[in-house]
């Protein structure tokens, strides 16, 4: 039973009352009234008025439970089901003119109903089964700046009116006995995805009753609704409302009533031109005529012919995506554009940021990749870079010069290395004399270290004396592991410290014929150097074994 019902504390003396009283105080106890537009929210109205001269009928069915139930005061009480259940159809029509109005017409029918014996409220026997209800005629009014068009979207707004004519039984409480009026408000917004949200007030005007100790009569209604398309290229939506009334006048004693409901559904806008609905839900259990649950169906059709077939059949179609802007300006017809031309006028790759590739050193490597862009590759370079090169007081090679293990005879991988070092000391002749410096890693003593080294410095500069380089511009010095690049802590530091350099000394050095420079510590007892004579005496090896040390 509901809350709602208890709390009325009916002190009913139900069974004293005369039965020509209790029939006086019936009234129509159907709170759902439908709308007829194939886009209206079930209970809840929609903004827009069909297209002109388009028209659209159909019927809803809909069963509640419990839509009038008495609870006599007193825990031992009984619950009196004055309306235990009702299946009511209503078959209703719907016309456009203008595009600005919308009439329309409903005939309700109670198709059966049922409940207890009403011996306790004045009449012996049951509640009539099959009744008429109150025929009902519509209308509705865009608002001049709120009438949204069949393909718009945005605020809409209208006014209604509403009025019940006395065609129902009211001893089946399917009647008020007189004609009613319902003006009202509707407000809503239609979103360009197709959502729709819907507001509506109103009045329900109608006689003044008092039935089980409780007043009816004038109310202000209320709508709240929303259409979510699910599927819209289907035309398959989901359908929400809140609609409900609550009395102008009370007795002071009165408890309020605010006869509620809740409803949810699904919707289908067929290709035939046929809306169908299906849903339910219940009342809030704030009143006597708000049924426990309500189930509900519907069929609306709109003929093909008319604009209102096509305003359906646009509103399944997805919204046009906005119009691609403008493609930006590009002068220079590079697809670089805006901003990230930093060379608005001359055309260029984008990886230049639009600006044409330069090879400032012509060796066919643009700046952009080239890793020295002043000094050319070169037929043997790599990026950009020649195998040898000069730069400050040194000859700076690509790669280094890589020997057998342990011996001083250089692996031909690295001829193309020290050829370029040679090319580059007959290109510039104003370079007196170059050191060529060997050193190694901390492998091994320091006596080994420095022999293994000035064997190697010597090797070097042999094959520069084989490539056509004056003797009395080299000469060589090892300084062993004394000059480590880095810690001797891991194999890549190592390699860093096995290394050859060729080192460009000053004028100020001394005589062409003086000695060259080495660490103090190297200066011991070490055997005399012997020359290899040449790159072309390298023995035959197995490059995988013979690893640099």
């Amino acid at each position: 039973m509901r809350s709602a019902c208890i709390a009325l504390g009916l002190a009913l003396g139900l069974a004293t009352s005369g039965s020509a009283s209790a029939q006086d105080a019936r009234f129509d106890v159907q709170a759902f009234r439908p709308l007829g537009a194939a886009q209206d929210l079930v209970v809840v109205g929609q903004s827009r008025p069909i297209s002109h001269l388009s028209v659209s009928g159909g019927a809803f069915l809909n069963f509640a439970l419990d839509p009038l139930v008495l609870v006599a005061a007193g825990t031992n009480s009984k619950a009196l089901s004055v309306v235990g259940n009702r299946l009511q159809l209503d078959v209703m029509a719907s016309v456009g003119l203008l595009d600005w109005f919308e009439l329309g017409v409903d005939m309700p029918l109670v198709l059966a109903q049922a409940g207890d014996n009403l011996e306790a409220i004045g009449t012996e026997g049951f509640v009539q089964s099959f009744t008429p209800g109150d025929l009902r005629l519509t209308g509705k009014v865009a608002i001049p700046g709120l009438r949204r068009t069949p393909e718009g979207s945005g605020l809409g707004g209208a006014l209604t009116f509403g009025m019940g004519l006395p065609t129902g039984l009211q001893e089946a409480f399917a009647s008020d006995g007189e004609t009613t009026w319902t003006p009202g408000l509707l407000l809503d917004y239609r979103f360009e995805s197709g959502i729709l949200l819907a507001l509506n007030a109103g009045l329900w005007l109608r006689p003044e009753r008092e039935f089980a100790g409780v007043q009816w009569g004038n109310s202000a209604t209320f709508g709240l609704g929303a259409e979510v398309p699910i599927i819209r290229g289907w035309g398959v939506t989901a359908v929400g409302m809140l609609s409900g009334s609550t009395p102008l006048d009370k007795r002071p004693e009165d408890l309020l009533q605010i006869p509620a409901e809740l409803l949810v559904g699904l919707r289908w806008y067929s290709g035939l031109g046929l809306t169908f609905t299906v849903g339910g839900g219940g009342g809030c259990g704030c009143s006597l005529t708000a049924p426990t649950m309500r189930l509900f169906t519907s069929i609306i059709w709109v003929p093909s012919i008319t604009k209102e077939y096509e305003a359906i059949a646009r509103f399944k179609e997805p919204p046009e995506p906005p119009p691609p802007p403008p493609p930006p300006v590009d002068p220079d017809g590079d697809s670089v554009i805006g901003e990230g031309d930093r060379c608005p006028t001359a055309a260029g790759p984008v990886e230049n940021g639009g600006c044409p590739d330069t090879d400032e050193d012509r060796d066919a490597v643009v700046d952009r990749l080239d890793r020295c862009p002043a000094s050319p590759a070169g037929p043997r370079g790599r990026e950009g870079c020649p195998l040898a090169r000069i730069e400050g007081n040194k000859i700076i090679i690509l790669d280094q010069v890589h020997f057998a293990t342990d011996q001083d005879v250089i692996l031909p991988e690295s001829f193309p290395i020290l050829e370029e070092v040679a090319d580059e000391l007959l290109k510039h002749l104003e370079i007196q004399r170059v050191l060529v410096e060997a050193h190694t890693d901390a492998r091994a003593n320091d006596a080994y270290n420095y022999d293994l080294s000035r064997r190697r410095a010597a090797s070097v500069m042999n094959f520069l004396l084989d490539s056509g380089i004056a003797v009395e511009r080299l000469c060589s010095a090892g300084f062993g592991r004394s000059r480590p690049l880095a810690a001797n802590d891991s194999e890549s530091n190592m390699a860093l410290n096995r290394r050859v350099e060729f080192i460009i000394l000053p004028p100020s050095a001394g005589a062409l014929t003086s000695p060259c420079p080495t660490d103090p510590a190297a200066e011991q007892a070490l055997p005399p150097v012997k020359s290899t004579k040449g790159r072309k005496q390298a023995p035959e090896y197995n490059k995988s074994a013979a690893e640099t040390r």
